[in-house]
């Protein structure tokens, strides 16, 4: 059996007169687990934004059976995405990102395209379980520049995956068994952020062994580090820790 123990969560705009292109599922029960979300609409086109919220709402009614089967589950999301666009010639372009989690008592399943990012704690640190769908990822993945090289180019922020009517669809599953991920008190805590939030957790990526343990006060702690720096883009995260 998995319990919800607690959940840190923010998510704001950059720009207030602009709005929020962020769109998000707070951890929510589905059968004998919880899912919950975070989308970024790509705010350079049209409709970006109802994208990401149909994309987060398609998801929120995804009944238990389909949902670990994360094939099933984007091909639904897109299906549902399409039929929005379909119905606005101004949206034909617009697209969102997507990363969501489902825990239950076997396992962590993890949805992932674009560049939001998914993390779950590792002792005292942050380890990464995605990978992004962007022009330095792939990049760095077929060895033509390193990371220390990509760092002065352009395209970091270039998607080259999102759920859009005029791509095709790709993403990232993952499953990882609760044995991998359960710490010496049968906790397991999972953030999710968008890239506007985890460009300055990567900045620097460590704060206090009991601030990453306890997920409202990382939230609180990342959310300070985003204002006092002053946000480069919309930024969402939802940190969550269960009890096995």
């Amino acid at each position: 059996m998995i319990n919800l123990l607690n959940c840190g969560f923010f998510s704001c705009p950059k720009d207030y007169e602009r709005g929020n292109q962020d769109s998000y599922v707070l951890p929510t029960q589905i059968g004998d687990g919880f899912v919950f979300a975070v989308a970024d609409g790509v705010g350079s086109y049209e409709g970006a934004k109802e994208i990401a919220d149909t994309a987060t709402s398609a998801l929120r009614s995804t009944i238990n059976e389909s949902i670990t089967d994360i094939q099933k589950t984007f091909l639904d999301l897109k299906e549902k995405v399409d039929a929005v666009v379909d119905t606005r010639t101004d949206w034909i372009n617009a697209a969102t990102t997507l990363s969501y989690c489902y825990i239950d008592h076997k396992a962590l399943y993890v949805g992932h395209i674009g560049d939001t990012r998914v993390y779950v704690k590792k002792g005292t640190k942050l380890q990464l379980i995605t990978k992004d769908h962007t022009q330095h990822q792939e990049l760095f993945d077929d060895g033509i520049y390193t990371k220390k090289e990509l760092r002065d180019l352009p395209g970091k922020n270039t998607l080259t995956a999102a759920i859009s009517r005029n791509i095709a669809l790709r993403y990232q599953s993952v499953e990882l068994p609760l044995s991998e991920l359960i710490d010496e008190k049968r906790l397991i805590t999972i953030y999710i952020m968008s890239d506007g939030a985890h460009h300055f957790w990567e900045k620097r990526p460590r704060l206090s062994f009991e601030t990453i343990s306890k997920a409202p006060k990382f939230a609180a702690s990342l959310l300070r580090r985003i204002e006092r720096s002053g946000p480069i883009d919309d930024y969402t995260l939802i940190a969550v820790s269960f009890q096995v």
